[in-house]
């Protein structure tokens, strides 16, 4: 039984079971993906998310929802193109 949960636009959550399925919310698209690893745009920024055996289980962007299941060994979220690190500290060194 899932805990219930109150629906936010812009919102985001991660659930991974196993290590075999990971249940995603935030997901705005799918750039790219194959049985070791899958590239998503979500709410939050780019997702990676790396493994074996992956494939895509159920994908409902209206709903910002994704399900992967496979052999899990990584997610990492990776700066987006074009946003620059460091734009603080370069601004106060100047």
């Amino acid at each position: 039984m899932k805990p219930d949960t109150i629906e936010t636009a812009g919102a985001s959550s991660i659930l991974i079971t196993d290590r075999k399925l990971l249940e995603l919310h935030g997901v705005l698209r799918v750039e790219d993906f194959d049985n070791g690893q899958v590239n998503l745009e979500t709410t939050q920024g780019r997702l990676v998310v790396r493994g074996r055996d992956l494939h895509v289980a159920q994908l409902l962007l209206e709903k910002e929802e994704l399900s992967l299941e496979g052999e899990i060994d990584s997610l990492s979220f990776e700066e987006a193109p074009g946003k620059k690190r460091g734009r603080l500290l370069a601004r106060l060194t100047k």
